[in-house]
């Protein structure tokens, strides 16, 4: 027994390609609400704000080129403000450092903290530029570790706490991470300048 094969009719062809012109053309033809159109402003703004954030913060080869040497096995360099800083690498994280719980804490503080929320929590501490941060900069106008808010300024950049695993921490917990965060930002991570700024002063 034969088995024919199937041809579907030109007419049939015809249709499906209408069909798929018209699922393809008209959403575009159709007015996006309000709420979608400000959804999708709200979008592109983003995007355009962490474009430029990311060409402001980077570190050019010419800039580098003009910076002191340092032992980069040690620091991370990373540009905020348009200033350059030295991060140590132990404690070196996305967007800026982390903080291990309760190592970090312990050892800077000489805290002596139980690990209740398991093998790897640790809080990110965000650097970002005033410039292109997306959002309402009055919400960093605190004293430094005054309130359970997880961020405030500090010499132009703008700190985020971050509680990267969503963990419950007491005030006095949280008073002891940003403490913490506070005595890296003063005494570890380092300010520098290019030679010609050093030279000038």
């Amino acid at each position: 027994m034969k088995i024919k094969n199937y041809r579907p009719s030109k007419g049939f062809m015809w249709t499906l390609l209408i069909i798929i012109l018209m699922a393809w053309i008209v959403p575009k033809c159709i007015p996006l609400t309000k709420k979608k159109q400000d959804s999708l402003i709200r979008s592109n703004i983003e995007r355009q704000r962490l474009r430029l954030a990311q060409e402001f913060d980077i570190v050019k080869p010419e800039e580098r080129a003009r910076l002191p040497k340092f032992d980069s096995r040690k620091y991370a360099l990373e540009k905020r403000n348009g200033r350059f800083w030295l991060i140590p690498r132990q404690y070196y994280g996305d967007t800026g450092f982390n903080i291990n719980w309760p190592d970090t804490v312990n050892e800077i503080l000489g805290k002596k903290w139980k690990n209740e929320f398991g093998y790897g929590t640790f809080f990110k501490i965000s650097m970002y530029s005033p410039q292109y941060y997306y959002g309402d900069l009055n919400t960093f106008n605190h004293e430094s570790c005054s309130a359970k808010t997880g961020r405030f300024k500090w010499n132009g950049i703008l700190i985020r706490i971050y509680n990267a695993h969503f963990v419950y921490v007491t005030n006095e917990q949280y008073l002891d991470i940003c403490l913490t965060a506070l005595k890296i930002l003063n005494e570890e991570i380092k300010e520098i300048k290019e030679i010609k700024e050093l030279k000038e002063n």
